[in-house]
C-alpha cells in the first residue's frame, strides 16, 4: 500500500500537466460554469505545480531551492496585499490568498514548463 502511495505521488510530480488535465474534466463536469472549474482546477493544483518545480529543480541542479521558492511565495503573497491596498484602500485577506494563489498556478506553471525545456535540452545537449 506504501509503495502504490509513493508511486502515485511520484507520478503527479513527475506529470502534473496530465492532471490538471484530468481534474479539469472531473471540476468541468461536476461544475455548471467553465470559469468555476477552471478556478478549481488552480485552486486544486497549484501546490503540485510548486513541489514539481522544486523536483525539477533539485534533478537539474542538484541543489535544495526549497527555501528560495518560500521566500518568493511570501514576496508574492505581498506584492497581491500591496496590489489589494492601492486598488481598494482596503485589505481583504480572503480575496488577497485567492489572487496570491491564481498567480501562484500561473508562474509556476511557467516555471515547470521552462525547467522541463531547459532540462530536456540541458540532457540532449550535455
Amino acid at each position: 500500500m506504501m509503495e502504490f502511495l509513493v508511486f502515485s505521488l511520484a507520478a503527479i510530480l513527475t506529470l502534473p500537466v496530465p492532471v490538471v488535465l484530468i481534474f479539469y474534466m472531473f471540476a468541468r463536469k461536476f461544475k455548471r460554469h467553465k470559469w468555476k472549474a477552471i478556478h478549481q482546477t488552480a485552486n486544486f493544483t497549484a501546490p503540485i505545480f510548486i513541489l514539481s518545480v522544486h523536483v525539477l529543480l533539485l534533478v537539474i541542479f542538484d541543489q535544495n531551492f526549497f527555501a528560495f521558492i518560500m521566500i518568493f511565495l511570501l514576496i508574492l503573497l505581498g506584492l497581491s496585499l500591496i496590489a489589494q491596498y492601492r486598488k481598494n484602500h482596503d485589505v481583504q485577506i480572503k480575496r488577497a490568498l485567492k489572487g496570491f494563489w491564481r498567480v501562484s498556478f500561473l508562474v509556476f506553471t511557467l516555471f515547470y514548463l521552462g525547467l522541463t525545456v531547459y532540462g530536456l535540452v540541458d540532457r540532449l545537449l550535455g
